[in-house]
């Protein structure tokens, strides 16, 4: 039970981690933490040496950039949604039959790569032709 007492941040180094994976600047994280401005440039290089505090700043970073960047499912969820007319441009209007066409073709590229990849086809070229017909 001591071991893990030892392991935990307190209040302010939570604080500290918080504001110095938002800024990356060490003295105004140490400021907004509630550390000593007179004290703050010292008091954050110390922070930084402490391994469970380094441990949770990585922490922190790395839930900031799996949140800036799209993973596979959300782009072609994107695509899905721009294809099927779901998306619509910045003055509210539908999206154009071009770019709707475009997602098309990148979202059946992606799928088609991804079962080639499964069956265990090789690399190539695939053309894929779509014949767009109006319902009489």
């Amino acid at each position: 039970m001591a071991q893990s007492k030892q392991n935990e941040l307190n209040t302010k180094q939570k604080s500290f981690c918080r504001e110095y994976a938002k800024t990356g600047n060490g003295r105004q994280a140490a400021i907004k933490a509630g550390y000593s401005e007179h004290t703050a440039c010292i008091t954050a290089s110390k922070l930084l040496t402490i391994p469970k505090v380094q441990k949770e700043i990585q922490r922190l970073m790395e839930k900031k950039e799996k949140k800036s960047i799209m993973d596979s499912q959300e782009v072609m969820e994107w695509f899905t949604a721009i294809a099927r007319g779901e998306v619509k441009d910045q003055f509210g209007l539908d999206a154009s039959l071009n770019d709707r066409l475009k997602a098309f073709q990148e979202l059946a590229k992606r799928t088609i790569d991804i079962d080639n990849r499964i069956k265990g086809v090789p690399d190539g070229n695939i053309t894929i032709k779509v014949d767009w017909k109006k319902d009489e």
